[in-house]
């Protein structure tokens, strides 16, 4: 066999095995990238015009464990104290409530680390308590980390009520403020009234 032959097949060989490597990762990255579905308003069909409609469903943003992921994929997590529905939405077009979030509440949450945390701070508690909010920063994003978390919500042996939405604005502020190690103090936001609901303030 000469010699050019020899170089034309090991060509090939290398060729054919880039290409794979090629496909291997672009299934791996595919598997790791998801597009946050719209927040809708349901819209029902009524086949009795006598009938009247249900009520419109409440909107929820916040649960009691929810998930951050970040422009870069890396995953944050932070727990609300109160009811799980405490800030629901009358209408659905209102704005999420001020929730008064701090830096010092939100930890970072290694990618190794996700399956355990989660068994850990919330499959260990009782089912009916298990809600998680996931909120992403971009509308498409490429993440190991959250690919972990939807495939333990979507494991139904985990009883796990979930929402998967994009990051508040309360949210994307506090998390840049945790970050950049800078001192935060929401009195100094700028907050836009259509994006977060600031509560009343008290008349003295």
């Amino acid at each position: 066999m000469s010699k050019t032959i020899i170089k034309a097949s090991i060509n090939i060989c290398c060729m054919v095995f880039i290409t794979c490597m090629a496909l291997s990762c672009s299934q791996q990255n595919s598997n790791e990238t998801f597009i946050v579905p719209l927040d809708t308003m349901p819209v029902y069909n009524r086949t009795d015009s006598k009938i009247p409609p249900p009520p419109p469903p409440n909107r929820v943003y916040y649960f009691p464990s929810n998930f951050i992921i970040d422009t870069a994929g890396q995953v944050f997590f932070y727990q609300r104290q109160g009811k799980w529905n405490d800030d629901v939405q009358v209408d659905w077009n209102t704005p999420p409530n001020f929730i008064d979030l701090k830096p010092k509440d939100i930890v970072q949450i290694p990618i190794k680390s996700i399956e355990e945390f989660i068994k850990l701070n919330i499959l260990d508690i009782d089912s009916s308590k298990r809600y998680i909010a996931v909120a992403s920063a971009k509308d498409t994003i490429n993440s190991p980390g959250l690919s972990k978390i939807i495939a333990i919500c979507k494991d139904d042996n985990n009883h796990i009520r979930w929402k998967f939405r994009l990051i508040t604005q309360e949210e994307a502020i506090v998390l840049d403020y945790k970050k950049g190690k800078r001192n935060y103090d929401s009195e100094e936001i700028k907050w836009d009234s259509t994006k977060t609901k600031m509560p009343a303030k008290s008349k003295n």
